[in-house]
């Protein structure tokens, strides 16, 4: 279950080119990372990209790639505004646990030595150092260090924004930050901190799956990530439905007034498109035209 937030939540991790549009747009029957909407009364084309929240660079689909489709829209959208600094401030706060209490208040003395054990192993410090943190974004700090992913992660989200930033294109939030947290909050604090500790039993497990979704990320194909997400977090359907399913549903009336105002190009967690509560399937019952486009 912690797994799947690399591919749906930005907020814990901060060469196709031609200059004939007709060109930039082709698309293919394959599954892809990258959509074409069109239809339903808008008057140019929006495109939306499905982003790993930590990725390793040699994965990523290359930025030369996605620039075309950037450059031909007016606005991204992302998940958040990772561009508003009242945004990135609030994060600070809304990963602490309230009322001064600590990541050591929610687990026993031994359950806690195991977890400092698997910091130390995989991150190079004690879980002493950030023992305020949310015990679910603790997971993430692990998960998203070098040692488990086999690289230093970088973000798409980070890159896709400083790219529309230098075009001077605006930057929209679906959400907040208060919005995503109060997903996370969701799931009372012992329950994340009984996950965590659990992890820390067995940290390659956790490792190996994560390493199985960024297998299949790099297949570009949204309906098998959220397949094997529906595997892995069999623990959890109730979490799963609050991190997918009603966001990709609240998303929509947002999407649909951003491409009637103007082209834009959207970046979210590549596990919100596949499956039938998907963003690319809710689109398309609301009479869009979605086609993947071939990079």
């Amino acid at each position: 279950m912690k797994r799947i937030v690399l591919t749906a939540l930005p907020l814990f991790v901060v060469a196709a080119t031609s200059i004939f549009v007709s060109a930039q747009s082709k698309t293919s029957a394959s599954p892809s990372l990258l959509y074409q909407v069109t239809g339903n009364g808008i008057t140019k084309p929006s495109y939306i990209f499905g982003t790993f929240h930590a990725v390793c660079a040699s994965d990523m689909v290359p930025l030369e790639s996605l620039d075309t489709y950037i450059t031909q829209t007016d606005q991204l959208i992302m998940e958040i505004d990772m561009d508003d600094a009242a945004e990135m401030q609030s994060m600070a706060k809304a990963v602490v646990i309230p009322d001064g209490k600590t990541i050591k208040d929610l687990l026993t003395p031994e359950q806690f030595a195991k977890v400092d054990e698997m910091f130390k192993s995989l991150l190079g410090y004690s879980a002493e150092n950030v023992k305020m943190v949310k015990p679910a974004m603790l997971t993430v700090f692990v998960l998203t260090s070098s040692k488990s992913i086999g690289c230093t992660p970088v973000t798409y989200d980070l890159s896709i924004m400083q790219n529309a930033a230098g075009k001077k294109k605006p930057i929209v939030g679906l959400e907040t930050v208060g919005s995503q947290i109060k997903v996370i909050d969701s799931q009372p604090l012992a329950k994340q901190a009984k996950d965590l500790y659990e992890m820390a039993l067995n940290p390659q497990k956790s490792i190996d799956e994560l390493k199985q979704l960024m297998a299949v990320y790099k297949l570009r194909d949204p309906d098998k990530l959220y397949e094997l997400t529906n595997r892995l977090m069999t623990d959890d359907k109730e979490f799963q439905a609050r991190l997918l399913d009603e966001r990709n549903t609240d998303w929509i009336p947002k999407l649909a007034a951003a491409f009637k105002e103007k082209p834009t190009f959207v970046a979210v967690g590549a596990g919100h498109l596949g499956g039938k509560k998907g963003v690319v399937n809710l689109l398309r019952k609301q009479g869009y035209k979605v086609e993947p486009v071939k990079l």
